[in-house]
């Protein structure tokens, strides 16, 4: 395909980076298969068992198949029934929280179409979804960093969280997918392709996970603004555009029936200590044990001085952890080498950093603002170490990224050699 054809992306690289997820989809299914043997509880399952009921209902009624899976007035007493088969589809907790849930079984409802129901057609389909995002990421930085055309590839694709988890049948393939192409088509906006490829993929990714579609707009309003006027004054219009969007999302219930989104916050962070601390059930209604990896967080109260008050602590909880004292499981030590590896990486493009007048700074802002919006969003309402270290993946590219527009190769190339020997 034309889409993969990038500077730096060999048909060599591209074909042993989607053989390579693939084998990660795999290595996840056999953890969750035969190392955490509880179904139930596992989120590569729980989504695919409860789509079975959705594609079923193609035999019996094939009207109902189609409404539950574009959603259209499905929300009615007569889909009850299908609704008390699945496990996932409604919240333990009631709130005004959107189910994201929603998206990921209705993906696997389509997938079953051609799968069979057999599980890993579905992770490689996933793989290729989240490569395609991937691929447009780095075909999105490609033109400002092409004296770096291996470390954006590591950045990009080669990250142990983003080869985990964004190789399973779980959101993060369809994050990263919807993710990659809004950026990518950002920049194209006003070509009425892509124009159309935005809405589909903004309304995706919503859909997926809505935390990571508010972490990324004012990114992308920051950067079209640039691209329509120049990059003078960076710091001046991104502070701007992050006045505008927050004075319109605090105030949001004034003028329309949308929730304040400190109070979806503070639910969320509700719901998360409810299922942290053992106090829900799971599909079979038997009691959840405490999470192992459960750590403390201060109390999110639906205040923007509450939500300022915890913000250093969950910026600490999701940029250091978990810390080396932490690490008491193969996926804990996985997320806890991968920090220390991205710190390492951090330093020394601080060290080695290029002339401040040469650096990319709307590129810099736009990918940091990208990762601090999420990992407060993050840290401010999950009080579990294993699911900071998964949620945070869709962030850590960008970090790195960030990054690599500071580092000048010139300086380190002089003074490491080995580097030489990884990277040119």
């Amino acid at each position: 395909m034309s889409f993969f054809n990038a500077e730096g992306l060999s048909k060599r690289i591209i074909s042993s980076v989607f053989l390579l997820k693939i084998f990660f989809g795999l290595l996840l299914w056999s953890i969750y298969t035969f190392y955490y043997t509880d179904r139930s509880t596992a989120d590569i399952y729980k989504y695919f068992d409860d789509s079975e009921v959705i594609f079923n209902s193609l035999w019996t009624n094939p009207a109902d198949y189609f409404k539950m899976l574009f959603g259209i007035g499905n929300n009615t007493p007569e889909f009850d029934h299908y609704y008390a088969e699945m496990h996932y589809w409604t919240r333990k907790i009631d709130s005004n929280i959107y189910n994201d849930s929603h998206t990921i079984i209705r993906f696997n409802a389509l997938v079953r179409l051609f799968s069979f129901g057999y599980y890993n057609v579905h992770t490689v389909v996933i793989c290729f979804l989240s490569l395609t995002g991937l691929t447009a990421i780095y075909k999105t930085f490609i033109p400002y960093l092409k004296d770096k055309k291996r470390e954006l590839i590591f950045a990009v694709y080669l990250l142990p969280s983003v080869l985990f988890w964004g190789s399973g049948v779980l959101k993060e393939g369809l994050i990263f997918f919807a993710l990659g192409l809004l950026i990518y088509h950002t920049n194209k906006l006003f070509s009425i392709k892509s124009i159309i490829i935005c809405l589909a993929t903004a309304f995706l990714l919503a859909f997926s996970k809505f935390y990571v579609w508010i972490a990324v707009l004012p990114g992308l309003l920051f950067i079209l603004w640039i691209n329509k006027s120049s990059a003078k004054y960076l710091f001046i219009k991104f502070t701007a555009v992050i006045v505008f969007i927050a004075a319109i999302g605090l105030n949001i219930e004034s003028f329309t029936t949308i929730q304040n989104p400190l109070v979806t916050l503070s639910q969320k962070q509700y719901e998360f200590n409810e299922l942290a601390y053992g106090k829900l059930t799971d599909a079979n209604n038997n009691p959840i044990p405490v999470a192992g990896s459960v750590i403390h967080i201060n109390k999110l109260e639906p205040t923007l001085t509450s939500f300022l008050k915890n913000a250093p602590a969950a910026l600490k909880n999701t940029f250091l952890r978990p810390y080396i004292t932490e690490l008491k499981s193969p996926l804990m030590m996985l997320a806890g080498i991968e920090t220390i590896l991205i710190l390492i990486i951090i330093l020394l493009c601080l060290i080695f950093s290029s002339s401040l007048v040469t650096i990319k700074w709307e590129y810099v802002i736009f990918c940091l603002s990208f990762v601090i919006i999420q990992f407060l969003i993050i840290g401010e309402t999950t009080p579990i170490l294993g699911a900071v270290a998964r949620y945070k993946t869709i962030a850590l590219p960008f970090l790195v990224i960030a990054f690599l527009f500071i580092l000048d190769k010139g300086k380190i190339s002089k003074k490491l050699p080995f580097y030489n020997k990884i990277f040119v």
